[in-house]
């Protein structure tokens, strides 16, 4: 067992390498992006376009979720399972495509229908890539899913940082168009991403992706990713339920100025999704106990090392009316309140992921969500109109730590576990650290 987690631990630090990664990129993209913006509504508007196709996107990426249960703790048929996989996704694609035809054609009647078309355009690659991702994960294959997860980010700030150069070169005829352009870069990076993922995803399965009717996996299959996919859906309003109570209470400029600290303060979460991440298959994998022991102590590293990234982007937060310019002093105050939540959430998801995949309790999460949600909307209402986005960071971070509250209450009925497992590091956890720094001391009286 130890030598399992060193292990993992290990994988965790160059997931969090490659996290940490994307999150550079991830930043200086958004940097770019809202620097040469024209206005604060254009980028309230591509914010609210985005963030618009995570609730279609997280909703039927659910279905994905099953590979990992079905093919590591169900044990069923690698190819059998992909073949049902496959044939959902055609059926989804083929409904978004006729659903994109519909939208372009009342872009003209309706401007609307003009940033829909787009949400539908994409929407189908980022379903494909999330489904080969999470097939990638079961399968344990982490190095690929780090690297195929900075193409899409690496492609969009090469091109965010060329669409900068040329706007500074010629701001008076490029500005108007800005935001289409970035909507396309948007488009064709996702697709590219897509496209490169596919074919490794059935390299390392080492099965063809052909679409099969199977009642016998089919059953377990839905039932399973229905709720799944509902609790993606109230996940992803958890997250965002905030943001559109300020763009509707506080208009497009709240919406510019709430992303940066919504975005900034995400960037939180690389941390807890990097051991999730290594972890991933052998929740499910391993025997109630050992998975018990494995959750719990990637628990503590995890929300400990939140508490300090938090700490520190506390400290920095001046910086973001450097970074992206005094027009958005505004976010330095919601920034810093959102992690608070930030951290609280972070937490959250490993032990969602132990319900679902060890457990096989996915009802938890949908209520757990459904309260949060129900919180977060009541705060926004009462707190928004008084205290601006401010009132909104106040709200999520709310509901992220009653979300913490919750699942923590949860996981000690059903493990019977001292709530000191989850918060408090034992005698192995200390051994464990204290391994390196004779390794590191040798290391150095050796080099003399």
């Amino acid at each position: 067992m130890q030598g399992d987690f060193v292990r993992a631990v290990l994988q965790v630090f160059r997931t969090i390498g490659y996290k940490l990664g994307i999150s550079a990129i991830t930043f200086l993209s958004g940097v770019l992006v809202t620097r040469y913006f024209a206005s604060l509504s254009d980028r309230g508007t591509y914010a609210l376009v985005t963030s618009t196709l995570l609730f279609g996107s997280t909703f039927l990426s659910g279905y994905g979720a099953f590979v990992n249960y079905g093919l590591n703790r169900l044990k069923l048929d690698r190819s059998r399972l992909l073949g049902v996989l496959s044939r959902l996704y055609l059926q989804l694609a083929s409904v978004i495509v006729a659903l994109l035809i519909v939208s372009v054609s009342l872009t003209h009647a309706f401007s609307v229908f003009f940033y829909i078309s787009f949400i539908l355009a994409v929407l189908p690659f980022v379903i494909l890539y999330n489904y080969s991702s999470r097939l990638l994960q079961a399968l344990n294959e982490i190095s690929w899913v780090n690297r195929m997860n900075m193409v899409q980010a690496s492609l969009f700030l090469v091109g965010a940082a060329v669409l900068y150069g040329l706007n500074h070169a010629r701001r008076a005829t490029l500005s108007p168009h800005l935001l289409v352009i970035t909507l396309i870069l948007w488009l064709c990076t996702n697709i590219t991403a897509a496209a490169l993922i596919v074919p490794i995803a059935r390299a390392r399965a080492g099965t063809r992706f052909t679409p099969r009717r199977d009642e016998e996996v089919s059953k377990p299959f839905f039932a399973y990713g229905n709720r799944i996919s509902w609790q993606n859906l109230l996940t992803q309003l958890n997250y965002r339920g905030d943001f559109y109570a300020v763009g509707i209470l506080a208009g497009s400029r709240g919406v510019a100025l709430y992303t940066i600290a919504v975005t900034a303060s995400e960037i939180l979460w690389q941390v807890s999704q990097s051991i999730s991440l290594a972890v991933f298959a052998r929740i499910a994998k391993e025997e109630r106990h050992a998975s018990i022991e494995l959750t719990e102590r990637s628990f503590r590293f995890t929300f400990y090392t939140l508490i300090s990234g938090a700490v520190i982007m506390f400290a920095c937060s001046p910086l973001i009316d450097v970074v992206y310019t005094h027009r958005y002093q505004g976010s330095i105050a919601p920034f810093q309140i959102l992690l608070i939540g930030t951290t609280a959430y972070g937490a959250t998801g490993l032990l969602t992921q132990f319900f679902t995949d060890q457990l096989g309790h996915v009802r938890f999460p949908l209520y757990m969500q459904a309260a949060s949600i129900a919180t977060n909307v009541l705060i926004c209402v009462i707190a928004i109109p008084h205290l601006g986005i401010v009132g909104g960071a106040l709200a999520s971070s709310t509901a992220y730590f009653l979300a913490l509250t919750l699942s923590v209450l949860y996981y000690r009925r059903h493990t019977n576990r001292s709530l000191r497992n989850l918060f408090f590091f034992t005698h192995e956890d200390r051994l464990f650290l204290r391994r390196f720094t004779p390794r590191r001391r040798s290391l150095s009286e050796g080099s003399k």
